[in-house]
């Protein structure tokens, strides 16, 4: 009797085939046809570093109190700010002129000036607890190394007048007026004081300062203002503001 075959072989193989993958374990399986990617090793987590703490800001300053107001003005509504600029009425009219310093002789020497040293005709004169040198109608402070013209001081006075000195009468008094500095007669000695104001004077000396005020030239000397004006056909200034 003739025995039976497989007309096909390729049956026999396939059944084979699937009887191998009911043996294999599923998870092989799907790595080997891709089904899914293996679990990869992950690296282990690194610790993570701590935050830098922040830095506390320091303890700000201490606001220092406030100062206490100003005591109460003595007078019952404060003193006004001192008024601007403004001349006095002269009965000359003003009449500009360029401004020519000028010296009173050898011996007289403009505010600013140094000397080392000084003549055996100088004199010590004490105003206010200020020490001062004087010869010949100019008025010197110490130095280090020698000695200053300054302004004459108020109060300052001489026993006599330098020479070339003018006088000048405002009001009825009489003014002695030298290298930009008045006196007046006190018993037997002469005495600095304030500018007159209306005094006439023909010179000014070297440190006067050209201003223009309200569209006209003042002269300013020590602090005292001058107005240019004419007076018997000669150039002069006349006391319009005093310090």
């Amino acid at each position: 009797m003739k025995s039976y075959q497989p007309k096909n072989k390729i049956s026999i193989i396939i059944i084979a085939f699937f009887a191998l993958l009911l043996m294999i374990p599923e998870e092989a399986t799907a790595q080997r046809f891709g089904h899914f990617t293996p679990h990869a090793v992950m690296p282990r987590p690194m610790p993570m570093p701590r935050p830098t703490p922040r830095p506390i800001p320091p303890t700000p300053r201490p606001i220092p109190p406030r100062p206490l107001p100003p005591p109460p003005h003595p007078y019952p509504y404060p003193r006004p700010l001192p008024p601007p600029f403004h001349p006095y009425p002269v009965p000359y009219p003003y009449i500009y002129h360029p401004f020519v310093p000028y010296y009173w002789g050898p011996t007289w020497y403009p505010v600013g000036f140094f000397m080392a040293t000084l003549t055996t005709a100088a004199i010590v004169i004490s105003v206010e607890n200020n020490q001062y040198n004087y010869d010949d109608g100019v008025y010197y402070t110490k130095e280090s190394n020698g000695y200053k013209v300054v302004p004459a001081p108020l109060g300052a006075t001489i026993s006599e007048l330098p020479k070339g000195y003018a006088t000048i009468n405002v009001s009825g008094t009489d003014y002695y007026y030298y290298g930009g500095a008045y006196y007046t007669k006190d018993s037997s000695k002469y005495k600095v004081v304030n500018a007159p104001v209306g005094a006439i004077v023909s010179h000014l000396p070297e440190g006067a300062e050209e201003k223009t005020i309200d569209g006209q030239k003042y002269m300013i000397y020590n602090n005292v203002y001058y107005q240019p004006i004419s007076k018997d056909g000669q150039d002069s200034y006349v006391v319009v503001q005093g310090k």
